[in-house]
């Protein structure tokens, strides 16, 4: 990739970049302001990275808990212009290397895709175990110095390395996760490590840092049926003392070349013939069903919901939304009835919301009327 820099800032980029970051933001008082003055802005953006005098501003921190607690940096809205900028024009050219069996954060995957994928592979005669790796806090693990000799291996434009260096430096982990690591560990001791969730360049980074081993896995280890999706991982086989061999072999280049540890609860080596757990699905040959854990955390959240509609803390058109994203995902598994008796669990609770709010408004009026007094209230009737 080169002389790709002055393409990355130029007005028109900036522009389009502007347009992908407003999306979904029109409702931001931040970005309302910044789209209003958005050419001026956008060339202050330009005058400053063409002086390299750009730097991220501070990112806003928030904490999520679903579907499990992480730490959540977003960056201030200039800096997400800048962000698509470069990922306009970085994800494209990293297409052309990056493996069909990649799922995460790319253009025609997904997690669906991945759920196909590995049905597919399934179907196969040859296939009868898998093998599943997650990687340990992988964001919080990334680390700097060896993300930017990946990145330099096919960046040569050393204005957009000098860029992408103050992005990746522009924050680390915190020590929220050393305990997690022996002190003497690759994470603790090979430098700087951790990328922000938040960032629209941190699902391009990530994918670049975990490309090596999907190379790996399909160049070194010559396995056929292999999939990924961000840092978890399936590799298949026929013979389950090969898998075993391979998950030393994976565990070993994540820690010796990538300086990443292999989640020692979550690698797991057993029968498909159970159903492979993966993308909130358990995956079988010819059908799909919803994992468990999926489904008791949306009936959390969608209950939540539900009192919060009765309570009209929120408007119905909110739990609906919700549960209409939902249906989108559960429809892709074995899920009519549960799916039935969620929309039920909805018109009983909207029927509800509807019954107290009519019986307020009639309370209301009954105290309004009994309250009005007449002009002649209280004088005494003639004898």
């Amino acid at each position: 990739m080169e002389d790709v820099f002055d393409k990355i800032i130029s007005t028109e980029s900036l522009l389009y970049a502007h347009r992908r970051a407003f999306r979904g933001k029109r409702n931001s008082q931040v970005a309302a302001t910044y789209n209003y003055h958005h050419m001026s802005r956008l060339l202050e953006i330009q005058q400053e990275l063409q002086d390299g005098t750009y730097r991220p501003l501070p990112y806003r921190h928030k904490e999520i808990r679903e579907p499990k607690k992480r730490s959540i940096e977003a960056p201030a809205y200039r800096d997400r212009i800048v962000q698509h900028a470069i990922h306009n024009m970085m994800s494209p050219y990293y297409e052309r290397f990056f493996i069909p069996g990649s799922q995460a954060c790319r253009p025609g995957k997904g997690i669906h895709h991945a759920a196909k994928l590995v049905q597919h592979f399934l179907r196969s005669d040859k296939v009868l175990y898998v093998c599943q790796l997650d990687v340990s806090k992988y964001y919080p693990s990334i680390n700097h110095d060896k993300l930017m000799e990946l990145i330099a291996q096919r960046v040569t434009d050393k204005r957009l390395l000098a860029l992408l260096q103050t992005i990746v430096d522009s924050t680390d982990s915190s020590t929220e996760h050393d305990h997690l690591f022996a002190p003497d560990s690759y994470y603790h001791t090979k430098g700087r490590r951790g990328i922000p969730i938040g960032n629209l360049t941190s699902q391009l980074f990530a994918n670049i840092y975990l490309h090596e081993v999907d190379m790996y896995a399909k160049q070194t280890l010559k396995a056929k049926y292999y999939v990924r999706y961000m840092d978890d991982i399936l590799l298949f086989h026929e013979d389950k003392a090969q898998l075993r061999i391979w998950q030393k072999q994976m565990t070993e280049f994540l820690y010796e070349k990538l300086y990443l540890t292999v989640h020692p609860h979550k690698v797991r080596v057993y029968p498909v013939k159970h159903g492979v757990s993966f993308v909130g699905y358990t995956i079988y040959p010819h059908y799909m069903k919803l994992r468990g854990s999926t489904v008791r955390r949306f009936k959390r959240r969608y209950y939540r919901q539900l009192r919060h509609m009765v309570e009209e803390r929120i408007p119905p058109a909110k739990v609906q939304e919700s549960l209409t994203a939902w249906k989108a995902h559960a429809a892709f598994a074995r899920s009519e009835t549960l799916i039935k008796a969620l929309e039920t669990k909805l018109a009983d609770h909207a029927f509800v919301r509807a019954v107290r709010r009519a019986y307020r408004r009639q309370l209301a009026r009954a105290i309004k009327k009994k309250v009005q007094l007449s002009l002649f209230d209280g004088l005494e009737s003639p004898k």
